[in-house]
């Protein structure tokens, strides 16, 4: 993968007025026609200009783990900050003119607001406050459900009969119809893209201490949470679930302190408004060579207003194992950039999802990004 910290400036080695370069090595690219070349056709797709059609119904926003028997469990202190961190922000998100909407804003951003990321707890014997068992995390209701093994075991989920290891771990799943109902063939990066987002939230709330984390999808994180595979949505449907795939888990220190320092600078994390970018396009000189780049390769034109810009990018001829470690690394680099600069206050960025392969590379993720007032944990409002 290719990292490239591209200066928002002129086609030359001069940026605009009023832009700061920010300087990076230049890409490695293989040539090629711009079609991947080591992925199977459904998901070589994703990197294509397929126009994805309308949306489809993406599926409830959280799943009714109630209906499966469920139920809400009292929330340790140090469970609640670390949950809380990820996905309880202040107010609602707002209309371009705006007017305040139902939707709670997130500390952790997600494609198109389709917030796919379901968070669940496995805890161990040893896990302090929780009782040995699974749970699922509503972030709409802010409760933490705890699943019935019984029934788990009635229905034959795999793993449900095992007993957690010691300790307690977090495990990030998506359900996919969140962001398929919306982007359709190009929705899977996307899922690995917010749930690297919300990984590297954890891990910037716990910072420095060090986590383990494993990744899916696969046998061993499924069997971990006790699910069965999404790809058999029967099981899920008969126990008025939609699907969901486990994506990733981390095993939580026992001790949890979390910086409140961070943990406030999250939640108050805005990314900024499109219509900022526009404004910032207006002022500055026209003929940006990476903007127009990142434009066009995303179909999103006010990227063209971004102060710097950050890419990543991988061969379309790179092997599916390789591309997709190149989309974790890449979402986590930037989430590393996003939520540093809600921390220090001086840079305030937009994730880009969304580019099409050409010209033998396919940019994986990009941040568009605009100054900030120097003041952490900055609150945008209209």
């Amino acid at each position: 993968m290719t990292s490239t910290d591209l200066p928002a400036g002129s086609a030359g080695d001069h940026p605009s007025p009023g832009r700061r370069p920010v300087t990076g090595r230049p890409g490695t690219e293989r040539p090629g026609t711009g079609r991947p070349t080591g992925l199977p056709a459904a998901l070589a797709r994703a990197l294509t200009g397929d126009p994805p059609g309308g949306p489809l119904p993406p599926g409830p926003r959280a799943n009714p783990w109630r209906a499966a028997g469920a139920e809400p469990v009292a929330v340790p202190a140090r469970e609640r900050d670390l949950l809380h961190g990820l996905w309880r922000a202040h107010g609602r998100h707002r209309l371009p003119d705006g007017t305040p909407t139902s939707v709670a804003r997130r500390p952790v951003p997600s494609a198109g607001g389709a917030y796919p990321v379901r968070t669940h707890l496995v805890a161990g014997a040893d896990a302090g406050g929780l009782a040995p068992g699974r749970y699922a995390y509503d972030m709409e209701q802010d409760v933490l459900l705890r699943r019935d093994g019984a029934a788990d075991r009635a229905a034959g989920w795999p793993g449900a009969a095992d007993r957690p290891a010691a300790g307690t771990r977090l495990v990030l799943t998506v359900q996919p119809g969140r962001s398929f109902g919306r982007y359709r063939h190009r929705a899977w990066p996307l899922w690995i893209a917010d749930t690297a987002y919300a990984l590297a939230a954890v891990e910037f709330l716990y910072a420095p201490e060090p986590l383990t984390v494993r990744f899916g999808p696969g046998a061993a994180l499924r069997a971990l949470l006790g699910v069965p595979h999404a790809a058999e949505p029967r099981r899920w449907l008969d126990r008025g679930l939609a699907p969901e795939i486990p994506l990733a888990a981390v095993d939580l220190p026992r001790s949890r302190p979390i910086a409140p320092a961070r943990r406030d600078a999250l939640a108050v994390r805005r990314s900024p408004a499109v219509a900022e970018f526009a404004a910032s396009a207006e002022s500055a000189p026209s003929g940006d060579a990476a903007a127009e780049r990142l434009a066009r390769a995303s179909g999103q034109a006010w990227v063209r207003g971004a102060r710097r810009l950050h890419a990543w990018s991988v061969p379309t001829g790179a092997a599916t194992a390789e591309l997709a470690e190149a989309l974790w690394q890449a979402h986590r680099a930037a989430a590393v950039v996003c939520y540093s600069g809600a921390a220090g206050g001086e840079w305030r960025s937009r994730p880009v999802s969304g580019f099409t392969a050409e010209d033998g590379a396919w940019i994986v993720h990009a941040l568009a990004v605009l100054p900030g007032d120097g003041r952490p944990g900055r609150e945008d409002r209209p």
